[in-house]
């Protein structure tokens, strides 16, 4: 038999290194850190004086890498949420590239370093058959985002180009510089969507209702 004193340091010992429970608004869903692929988002225009540039990713595969999403019920029914995301991606980005009515078309790849962003809102969550829905009720209006493209550089040789014509003169030392970081809107409050419950684990939607029951 152990001594009781040895008992007690590993027991000191065991309990010292367990994680710890998370708090119970505090969510990582596993299976929502994967690949996706097709994803098309709507990117805001880029302004640089005369020059209007409209981006867009028609072909792109993005990556979670993790994720935390810190929940806080409120009045009403409302809850304050705090999303953290990390990712990177790749894929294929299209400038269409307007000076004054005359225009071209820029392309190349795309590649998203590895980054984070966060957001922060209200959201109000409903339990229903097929899983959960989540009505967002204040958002953000867009999210920037890092990018590294050859079409930086493409529209600075574009624009140079054009500053060669006689009796013309642009600014196009921050064009590129403009183009490492797109800003992408996000959707409106007020349009629901459903987290489904095959995208959850057991023991997450077990905690996502413990959560709710409590905060009702």
């Amino acid at each position: 038999m152990k001594p009781l004193f040895a008992t007690l340091l590993l027991a000191v010992f065991l309990l010292g290194n367990a994680p710890a429970p998370a708090p119970l608004g505090q969510f990582r869903f596993e299976r929502l850190n994967r690949d996706y692929s097709e994803v098309t988002p709507e990117i805001l225009p880029v302004a640089e004086g005369p020059i209007t540039i409209q981006l867009s990713s028609p072909r792109n595969n993005v990556t979670v890498r993790n994720h935390l999403l810190r929940l806080e019920p409120g009045a009403g029914g409302s809850h304050s949420a705090d999303l953290r995301i990390e990712f990177s991606g790749q894929g294929w980005l299209v400038a269409d590239v307007d000076v004054g009515g005359m225009g071209t078309r820029l392309q190349d790849k795309v590649v998203v370093p590895p980054q984070a962003a966060n957001v922060q809102g209200r959201v109000r969550l409903q339990k229903v058959k097929e899983g959960y829905l989540v009505t967002p009720e204040q958002l953000p209006k867009r999210v920037g985002i890092k990018i590294q493209s050859g079409v930086g550089r493409q529209i600075v040789g574009f624009c140079d180009g054009l500053s060669a014509i006689p009796l013309t003169s642009f600014d196009c030392s921050g064009l590129e510089r403009s183009l490492s970081r797109v800003v992408v809107p996000l959707p409106e409050p007020g349009e629901p969507f459903l987290l489904e419950s095959s995208d959850l684990t057991t023991e997450e939607r077990q905690r996502l209702d413990s959560y709710l029951g409590n905060a009702g």
